[in-house]
């Protein structure tokens, strides 16, 4: 079980590697990214620590560590995660008595992306249609711009609605907004609704915080920020409660509610624990990756059988599921070599799963992406 604590942000800690002063804590930021700590530590039942305890040995069995940096594009704070403990800075202070700052290397969600990282620059790519979106697969197999395209005619005022029941860091559902972002002039509406549903607290808690920031930059004035704000939405559970609630509201007279049925349902499943090391993933992934605790397990490892039974059973309720409420499409994205979600790979047990089987896949070098059609 991994464990997590939360740091409430100060100035002996160096975020800024490069130094700049804007990076640097205004008190009434910092009062207010204290008390939204202090806020999901009571929420999620975390442990709240100071900056000097993370030289101590009190802390060293805590994995990760929840805190909040400066975010100077927004005049706020970001909740941020890293993983314990933190290194020291290798600056010398020129001040002989003071002492050596803290480094942390914190990650948080950015929903408005520059452009000069690497999301930012794929969704760049996405929204200018010269470029083109064809080398997204993920696209390729969702068919967005062909759904909206043929349904232009007759449906100018409805959006495609999509759920995305395994959010995890919102990248996918960015790159989802991206694609149609450079034609929401032309409609008094979105063309389409991304919701996102994420059901462990921790990532929740980034993304909200992600959303909050959203709202900022609206509020500023910036053009994405207001698409994005228009077209996407997210809350915190579980996938089958959440698909179960929005099936029982359908109908109802409240406007604030997600449209449901979705078009498209995106599943994006943790993939499964690796026996073996493999080529290191990226910092955002890897954070996830040692949250969610996929990391690379022994062959030995006690429970491993029946673990993998319940993971087996939890997916086929889950894109069961997800097939059952998809109008289009049901999208699984799955390493390039892996078998279809739910399946075991033993023909006698995989022929008694009444489960659906791919109508097509979309394949990469690493990944594919399973297409349900409905």
């Amino acid at each position: 079980m991994q464990r997590v604590s939360v740091l409430l942000p100060s100035s002996s800690f160096d975020t800024d590697p490069d130094g700049d002063a804007t990076n640097y804590w205004q008190h009434d930021v910092e009062e207010e990214a204290s008390k939204h700590l202090r806020q999901i530590a009571t929420q999620l039942k975390l442990l709240v620590i100071s900056p000097s305890d993370l030289l101590s040995n009190g802390v060293s069995s805590y994995t990760h560590i929840l805190t909040a940096v400066p975010c100077p594009n927004t005049g706020t704070y970001a909740i941020a995660i890293h993983a314990n403990p933190p290194t020291l800075s290798k600056k010398r202070s020129r001040e002989k008595n003071k002492q050596s700052k803290l480094k942390l290397d914190p990650f948080y969600v950015d929903l408005c992306p520059a452009s000069d990282t690497r999301l930012g620059y794929r969704m760049n790519l996405n929204s200018n249609k010269s470029s083109g979106s064809g080398n997204e697969l993920l696209l390729k197999a969702l068919g967005i711009k062909k759904m909206l395209s043929s349904e232009n005619n007759e449906q100018q005022q409805q959006q495609l609605v999509i759920y995305d029941l395994t959010a995890g860091l919102a990248r996918d559902s960015m790159i989802m907004l991206s694609s149609v972002a450079g034609n929401t002039e032309k409609s008094s509406i979105s063309p389409i609704k991304v919701h996102m549903v994420e059901r462990d607290p921790l990532v929740a808690s980034l993304l909200l915080d992600a959303m909050r920031r959203l709202d900022i930059l609206d509020s500023k004035g910036s053009n994405i920020a207001k698409f994005i704000s228009r077209c996407l939405s997210m809350e915190e559970g579980d996938a089958l409660s959440v698909l179960q609630r929005l099936s029982d509201a359908n109908g109802t007279s409240d406007m604030n509610l997600v449209p449901y049925p979705p078009d498209i349902v995106y599943l994006d499943p943790m993939f499964p624990p690796r026996k073996k090391k493999a080529s290191a993933v990226k910092k955002d992934m890897a954070m996830l990756h040692s949250l969610l605790e996929t990391a690379t397990v022994s062959e030995d490892k006690e429970g491993r059988e029946e673990s993998e039974k319940a993971r087996l059973k939890e997916e086929q309720q889950l894109l069961e599921a997800a097939c059952n409420a998809a109008t289009k499409r049901v999208v699984v994205k799955r390493p390039a070599n892996a078998l279809p979600l739910g399946l075991m790979g033993d023909n006698e047990s995989d022929v008694n799963v009444n489960i659906p089987t791919p109508s097509f896949d979309v394949r990469g070098n690493i990944n594919r992406w399973d297409v349900y059609c409905r």
